[in-house]
């Protein structure tokens, strides 16, 4: 076994670790202020920074985690939010259902930057994408698990709302 070698490395990056554990705390602690009660679970930056940009982009409270959209809108809209960021930043995560009335009304993807910025966003009405065939079946080992969303920047330029050139 190589554990000596395991260990070494742990130390080696002890204080690392220690940096990055109080940063993720002040972080958290930061975001919870912004985040209209709802608790931030686990350790999910990015998907912490997506519901928060978003909901501050348009002006929505977020949502218990129960609900299948990550915060309303003053009009109604239910929205979800996607967000990701590095190189492999266009297909989502995990939507567990995609069709009911339960459903959120709008998909809103945010990519972020290595830097944690926001480098574009966009809004898709829920039903568009739906009736479209935009969500597509993700399958481990033939059996459905989800359903995962994939920008097209060229071909969704008019569903982004925001961008930094």
């Amino acid at each position: 076994m190589a554990k000596d070698k395991m260990e070494a490395l742990e130390t080696e990056l002890e204080s690392e670790f220690r940096i990055v554990s109080d940063a993720m705390k002040r972080i958290k602690g930061i975001l919870a202020q912004h985040a209209d009660g709802k608790s931030l679970k686990g350790d999910e930056l990015v998907g912490w920074l997506g519901e928060i940009y978003g909901k501050m982009l348009l002006d929505g409270a977020l949502v218990d985690d129960r609900e299948e959209h990550d915060f309303v809108v003053s009009d109604g809209r239910r929205v979800s939010v996607k967000t990701r960021k590095g190189s492999n930043w266009k297909r989502s995560g995990s939507i567990p259902k995609i069709d009911g009335l339960d459903c959120p009304t709008n998909l809103m993807f945010v990519r972020l930057g290595d830097d944690y910025r926001v480098k574009s966003v966009w809004l898709y009405e829920w039903s568009e994408l739906l009736h479209s065939g935009r969500f597509v079946s993700h399958k481990v080992r033939g059996v459905h698990r989800s359903f995962f969303f994939e920008v097209n920047e060229g071909k969704d330029l008019t569903k982004r709302i925001y961008w930094k050139g």
